[in-house]
């Protein structure tokens, strides 16, 4: 920018008054980032991420979703996005970093987090496109639910913000809650097999803040939509901004108001299965989940996506009638899916990398209506999120941002990456998928399968070792030169 300004001043004779204006606001917007200053008029940002939505409950019908249909509708979405690294932790690494995490080389257990591979501080993985904008004159912040974020291992990140609103209510709990649960209370949500188990008291602790009785407003999407609300109401006057919404909801337990239970059926059980197996994962059979309440689990989990698009649609609404909508870039992301008992599976399992767990949906919706309806099947991730809206502001990404900028696609051009396929890790398993096949193994290969895409129920590998290799030939190209790395 500045050298197209020094250009100008060269060549004043030669072009007309228009390009002077051109070249000279360039300038002066150069020298304004430099300054840690925004170009007046900048595009504002907001990314939401939501936690565990299965993405044929957002483009599909498993869910009512209207909010997401409209945005949908007015942007650019992506019918091949997948997490490089699952779940919560390692999703938001590279969401907020534009860096891969993929095969989590390096990992060590961390105080707060669980000790699983990938689980290290976010932000530690170089610097943050928000930290990028701030440094040129953006005002930043997050809103949080995610129990993650709340805890002392994200002190550090959580300082990197203007403006941070953090939302207590989900488990673990950051205070010890002072209401007691009763017997009757905890069992009205907890199948059987769980009561007694460790599920117990994280359940009674969730319910001791979250009572069944409460109005809509008091759930926690919404009391986390609400806080972005009150955040933009405060920015209003210090754009641009770069806000980041980040609800831990659509993760179990699965505790949608009554309104949007009974959308999906009437409960009929003398309990509202909300929390039907111990989290992250378990076997369906094993814990003696009947057929009715799987299917009532699943009516439960599609509540809670509409409770979510609910009022991400409230917070867009607050967004256009402040007047903000007009010049804001809006980015919609989930960290990952939930398996709601395909392959014999509730919840997610890092040995299951399938569609149902491995998909998410993202929604890229531009102010000038750029790309507006239409549909993308690039291989998107969650690493691209950082260079995509960089790019889109009109700033190179830094260089340890390996994600790709999908910006160009708005104005119907290639990105800046091509892709034929997608690799990724979660804790001490990954996958490799292309359009036809995905082939799931622990990292060092030693339990390769291989599953055709639309028939992911049956294991497919003795019969084509041809297509085994091939896949796990792009698992060993993205790790790099050196072996991927043993955890046992």
């Amino acid at each position: 920018m500045l050298r197209a300004g020094g250009a100008g001043a060269a060549g004043l004779t030669l072009m007309s008054a228009a390009a002077c204006d051109n070249d000279d606001k360039a300038a002066g917007q150069a020298r304004e980032a430099k300054l840690g200053v925004a170009p007046t008029g900048a595009m504002n940002v907001v990314v939401v991420v939501m936690d565990s939505l299965r993405v044929d409950h957002i483009y599909g019908k498993r869910a009512r979703t209207p909010t997401f249909d409209k945005v949908v509708s007015e942007g650019l979405h992506f019918t091949r996005a997948f997490p490089e690294g699952m779940p919560t932790i390692p999703a938001r690494r590279a969401i907020m970093a534009g860096r891969r995490t993929f095969p989590f080389r390096g990992w060590h257990p961390y105080r707060d987090l669980p000790p699983q591979p990938g689980w290290e501080p976010v932000g530690s993985d170089g610097e943050m496109w928000t930290e990028v904008l701030r440094e040129k004159g953006w005002v930043t912040g997050y809103v949080t639910d995610n129990p993650h974020m709340l805890l002392p291992v994200h002190k550090r990140f959580r300082g990197k913000f203007d403006r941070v609103e953090l939302v207590d209510g989900q488990v673990p709990l950051r205070r010890k809650p002072t209401r007691k649960v009763s017997t009757a209370e905890l069992n009205s949500v907890l199948p059987p097999s769980l009561r007694g188990s460790r599920s117990a008291p994280r359940m009674a602790a969730y319910l001791a803040v979250n009572p069944r009785d409460r109005s809509e407003e008091e759930y926690l999407s919404p009391r986390v939509f609400r806080g972005g609300m009150d955040w933009v109401e405060w920015a209003q006057t210090r754009q641009p901004f770069a806000l980041v919404i980040d609800t831990f909801d659509a993760h179990e337990p699965w505790d949608a108001p009554t309104r949007l239970r009974d959308l999906y059926g009437p409960a009929s059980l003398r309990l509202e299965p909300i929390q039907p197996f111990p989290t992250p994962a378990a076997k369906y059979r094993a814990l003696g989940l009947s057929q009715s309440l799987l299917r009532r689990m699943r009516q439960l989990y599609a509540a809670e996506v509409s409770l979510v698009d609910t009022w991400l649609g409230k917070f867009l609404d607050r967004l256009a009638n402040l007047g903000l909508a007009e010049n804001t870039l809006v980015v919609l992301i989930s960290d990952h899916g939930v398996l709601l008992g395909e392959y014999g599976w509730v919840g997610k399992r890092y040995s299951e990398i399938h569609t149902e767990l491995s998909q998410v949906p993202l929604v890229i919706r531009h102010p000038a209506g750029k790309a507006k309806g239409k549909r993308s099947s690039y291989w998107a991730s969650t690493h691209d999120v950082g260079p995509t809206v960089l790019s889109a502001l009109g700033y190179d990404p830094p260089g340890h941002m390996d994600g790709a900028d999908l910006s160009p696609l708005l104005d119907g051009e290639p990105p800046s990456q091509k892709r034929t396929y997608r690799t990724a890790s979660y804790n001490d398993h990954v996958a490799a998928r292309d359009s036809s096949w995905v082939l799931i193994s622990d990292n060092q290969g030693r339990d390769r399968r291989l599953y055709s895409l639309g028939r992911e129920g049956a294991n497919v590998a003795a019969g084509n070792p041809g297509q085994v290799k091939r896949l796990w030939g792009y698992i060993e190209k993205d790790a790099g030169p050196k072996r991927l790395p043993n955890f046992k």
